[in-house]
């Protein structure tokens, strides 16, 4: 992932090959300092794997950054909050 002030681009590896979705939103938090949260929306082409993203860092957390507790605590919880990409494909088994 490249950050360009609040502006963010990358590649990923999207697991489904189905034809959709070609767009869809997605979330990020960043894991080291400022700890920015993130929207983006993700490309690809249908029937392929990899997908690109640009997006845009919409807030920062209000936590203490000198704190280990309060940082370990907001990525536990985004952690928490999602739910992996699993492959609809067995592709999963095929790469691992």
């Amino acid at each position: 992932m490249k950050s360009h002030g609040i502006i963010y681009v990358g590649k990923l590896n999207y697991w489904h090959t189905k034809a959709l979705p070609i767009v869809e939103i997605g979330t990020t938090q960043e894991t080291e300092a400022p700890y920015r949260i993130g929207k983006c929306l993700v490309f690809r082409a249908p029937f392929t794997h990899p997908g690109f993203y640009i997006g845009l860092w919409y807030k920062r957390p209000d936590i203490d950054l000198d704190d280990d507790e309060s940082i370990d605590e907001l990525l536990f919880k985004t952690m928490k909050g999602r739910k992996a990409w699993e492959p609809e494909d067995g592709l999963f088994d095929e790469v691992f």
